[in-house]
């Protein structure tokens, strides 16, 4: 979630407070807790040792966080039955959750998935998976995938790298869409993935915002390209991904490098054709206890002679890319950004960090270094050994300062959707 630093992002401070401060309590209060694993038998073992820098009420915490580390371990084990579905919404959604339901087939070989989930904006989303994951010597997954996606207020400030922030408008984009995917895992780091899939009934509507005009008040066919008509898009794609990241959730070292080619052919009016790479580096260097992350993506369309909807650009802005801007800031064909940080804890389950960002969108390649959009600033990050749990940034940029609340990891790979484009 994004908001400008006066009162609604005091309110978020202050929640966060609050939210470690009932962690802290209920973690105090858990040993008799039926929800919590019991600890009296061990109470000796939840005695921080002689000369920790931890309060018996951090030490409980920090045992707090683990539970949860465990749950979400145990979540993503792939059992049968029901589970909480969080999170996998695109930036802006906030805080997402609902039901899903897995069940394994075909004597474990195969297993059905399905979920539908919904964010406090009213972001909605119902996702159905057909996979077989370990076929030769889990070497190679295949499977298919459908999805309705219905994003009631995405904001748009117009193309290009100068769009003006008081040409803040917002739209509702809902759309149904399949694909089938193979991954081929080559070494345990080393995957190659291709997909293809239909777009349909991709609608643009007025945005539910009260605050801010629909974007049909401000923009036309021109300054929006697929603003009145959508087409319908037959899409592929081919990745080479490599990770080398010891702990995906919380890493520490290691990195994380992905080259994707993609096609995107328009069946309906021939005009909204487009291809695009891209290319996404992410590298953690250990210093003792403190992590320095650095981060960079770039992004090329090609077919000049093509239009490419707007909601199918490349952007910037938001908890994922230059974070002391708005979500979706700037748009355009290309796209380039940087980010570095650096964090060291503050205790057991908690770290600190400062941050830098830096990006720009263009017509092409040339102007990417014309000038960049920068912002800065530090943030606190809640985790286990395993995940990020929680992390609340303070950004600020010449457009003022902005908090957000997320719950993924810092400069991690995004949840990839189709449309819209989701950097």
């Amino acid at each position: 979630m994004t908001t400008r630093f006066q009162h609604p992002s005091q309110k978020i401070c202050r929640g966060t407070c609050m939210l470690l401060s009932m962690l802290a309590c209920a973690s105090t209060a858990g040993a008799q807790d039926p929800l919590m694993p019991d600890t009296t038998s061990e109470e000796s073992a939840a005695q921080p040792p002689e000369g920790s820098y931890l309060t018996p009420e951090l030490g409980r915490l920090q045992q707090l966080t683990s539970w949860i580390a465990s749950k979400l371990d145990s979540a993503s084990t792939r059992r049968d039955g029901f589970y909480p579905e969080l999170g996998g919404m695109i930036t802006g959604a906030f805080v997402s959750a609902g039901p899903g339901f897995r069940q394994h087939l075909l004597g474990d070989r195969a297993a059905i998935d399905v979920s539908a989930t919904m964010s406090w904006r009213r972001y909605r989303a119902i996702n159905a998976e057909l996979a077989w994951p370990h076929l030769l010597n889990d070497r190679l997954s295949v499977g298919a995938q459908a999805r309705y996606q219905d994003f009631t207020r995405i904001n748009y400030f117009g193309i290009g790298n100068g769009s003006v922030e008081d040409d803040r408008t917002n739209y509702r984009l809902n759309n149904i869409g399949a694909l089938g995917f193979a991954t081929v895992r080559a070494r345990r780091w080393l995957s190659f993935t291709g997909r293809a899939g239909v777009l349909r009934r991709m609608d643009i509507e007025p945005g539910t915002s009260t605050v801010y005009p629909s974007i049909a008040d401000r923009f036309d066919e021109i300054t929006a390209p697929s603003l009145v008509r959508q087409p319908n898009y037959l899409h592929t794609d081919v990745a080479v991904d490599a990770d080398t990241r010891n702990v995906p959730g919380n890493p520490s070292r290691g990195g994380r490098y992905r080259l994707s080619l993609a096609a995107f052919h328009d069946q309906t009016f021939a005009r909204y054709s487009f291809g695009r790479v891209e290319a996404d580096a992410a590298q953690y260097v250990s210093l003792g206890r403190s992590v320095v992350a650095l981060h960079a993506r770039l992004d090329v369309s090609q077919d000049k002679r093509q239009d490419i909807p707007f909601y199918l650009l490349p952007s910037l802005g938001g908890e994922n890319s230059l974070r002391g801007y708005a979500d979706y800031r700037f748009r355009d064909r290309d796209l380039l950004m940087v980010n570095a940080e650096y964090r060291w804890p503050i205790f057991g389950m908690a770290d600190l960090a400062v941050f830098y960002d830096a990006g720009s969108v263009g017509a092409n390649t040339r102007s990417l270094t014309q000038h960049m959009h920068t912002d800065y600033g530090v943030g606190v990050r809640v985790h286990s050994a395993t995940h990020t749990l929680v992390r609340l940034d303070v950004a600020h940029g010449p457009e003022g300062t902005r908090a957000l609340l997320s719950f993924s990891a810092p400069l991690g790979v995004p949840h990839r959707s189709v449309a819209p484009y989701v950097p």
